[in-house]
This record gives C-alpha cells, sequence and structure tokens, in this order.
C-alpha cells in the first residue's frame, strides 16, 4: 500500500481577493452616499439662508410671470413657472418651482413680488419662498433620503468586512 501525499492548498485565483472587492465597493457606497446626502443638506441650507438675506436685504422688484410648465401628470416632472424682472435696465429670466412640493393649485397672477440681490442682481428671492438655485437636482426631497440610505448599504459591507475573519473568505 503506497501512502497518499498531501496536496497543495490550490493557488488562489488572480486578480482581488473577494475581501478586497466587498471592501472596495463597501467604499464606493459610502462615501459617494455620504456625500450626496451631506452636500444636498448644506446646499438646502445655503439656498434656505440665502433666501432669508434676500428677504431681508433685497431689493423689492416686479416679475412678470410669462409662462408654466412640468406638473400635469406622472413623469412631467416640477411644476414651474418662468418669471422676468427688469433691475438696472438689466432684463433676467429664469425658471423657478411654481409652489411647494405639491406643485401649483392654480396658475399664479401675472406678476409676483421679487427681491433681487443688489450685488449679484440674478440671485432672488420670489414671493412664494424659492430663489434662483431652487430647481437643482440636489433640492429634491429624495436626494437626502436616497445618499443616506446608500451610505447606510456602504457601511453594512464595510462592517461586514471588518468584522468577518480572513478565513471566511475562502
Amino acid at each position: 500500500m503506497t501512502k497518499r501525499r498531501r496536496q497543495s492548498p490550490t493557488p488562489a485565483p488572480t486578480g482581488l481577493r473577494p475581501r478586497v472587492q466587498i471592501l472596495l465597493i463597501a467604499l464606493a457606497m459610502l462615501l459617494p452616499g455620504l456625500g450626496l446626502a451631506v452636500g444636498a443638506g448644506a446646499y438646502r441650507w445655503h439656498v434656505s439662508s440665502e433666501a432669508d438675506r434676500l428677504r431681508a436685504d433685497g431689493i423689492p422688484v416686479t416679475a412678470q410671470v410669462s409662462d408654466r410648465a412640468g406638473g400635469h401628470g406622472r413623469g412631467s416632472g416640477i411644476d414651474r413657472i418662468e418669471i422676468s424682472y427688469l433691475y438696472e435696465q438689466r432684463s433676467y429670466s429664469t425658471w423657478i418651482p411654481c409652489a411647494g412640493g405639491t406643485g401649483c393649485h392654480r396658475t399664479p397672477g401675472p406678476t409676483m413680488d421679487v427681491w433681487v440681490d443688489p450685488a449679484a442682481p440674478q440671485k432672488f428671492v420670489a414671493a412664494n419662498g424659492h430663489t434662483n438655485g431652487s430647481l437643482s437636482f440636489l433640492m429634491a426631497w429624495t436626494v437626502i433620503p436616497a445618499g443616506v440610505a446608500f451610505a447606510a448599504l456602504g457601511a453594512f459591507l464595510l462592517v461586514l468586512v471588518i468584522r468577518t475573519r480572513d478565513d471566511q473568505w475562502r
């Protein structure tokens, strides 16, 4: 009877180990998720403080409401209006959300009061509370929870990688 020789373990596959792959995935979810949630919160805070400043220090101007778009069914986009105003013989025109999160219940009148920043006339706050930055993607209410959920999943994977032993990944 011959003795069986013990075989050497199979060589590890080339490329990254599974533990490193999951670690990279976890970091790729955690960092952008945190950046999205914190960035959206900071942008919302900035827009709100800018609106408060303009209500106090801005120059009141009457703007013309010239158009309305969106908000006519699912997937139609944000219910928004186009406003135009004249400040120191220069014309400014932009789109802003029509009303709150539920959109406009009726089309606003032909004019609207806005408070313009004298140092940067393209910046304003409208009577409905929206500013020139209110249509940014970071102003959507779903951005912060989505960023938090993405970061939480990344954190879960990161904890999973840290708490498991190296021999459990083979």
